[in-house]
């Protein structure tokens, strides 16, 4: 609820609360998952793409770029560096010849699983004490929490070719 101060309001209700403790959460997060990764032998970056590409099975650097609301320019650079240590492969799409499909290699997926043991034993560690159906609670409502976001800010798909008459 607000507090009137003179005529203006001052707000510090729900959502600068939320605001404020999502900032709090991500930095924490990136935190407490650096050493982990760092340990599996990749980056936060990389940890994200590679979710990203085994969720989406094939793909392009475009679609990757739409999921992770990156600009295609780094999604670009961070996709080689994958690609040169073996973590993904790149193939020219027999559909478009000036586009690339993009995929998990086996060593992705075994890096992903590695950094996916490493990062859950260290929130397991950190949530002990937690029951896990408030847990579930939580993941429940981040999921809707992303999902209200996801239409603010993901970019406008691309517009249809013009038709020639």
């Amino acid at each position: 609820m607000g507090e009137q101060v003179g005529t203006a309001v001052k707000d510090d209700g729900a959502g600068r609360r939320v605001v404020r403790e999502v900032g709090a959460a991500t930095r924490l997060l990136r935190a407490l998952m650096a050493p982990p990764l760092h340990a599996a032998g990749i980056t936060q970056a990389e940890y994200h793409l590679l979710v990203v590409l085994e969720d989406a099975g094939t793909t392009t650097g475009k679609e990757v770029s739409c999921r992770l609301n990156l600009d295609k320019t780094t999604v670009s650079r961070q996709l080689t560096a994958l690609e040169e240590s073996g973590a993904i492969a790149r193939t020219t799409d027999p559909a478009n010849r000036r586009s690339h499909l993009i995929t998990l290699t086996d060593e992705g997926r075994e890096r992903l699983a590695d950094a996916r043991r490493r990062t859950i034993a260290v929130l397991e560690d950190r949530f002990s004490t937690w029951p896990a159906e408030e847990l579930e609670v939580l993941a429940d409502q981040l999921a809707r929490f992303n999902d209200q976001l996801r239409g603010v800010t993901d970019p406008p798909p691309p517009p249809e070719p013009a038709v020639q008459a």
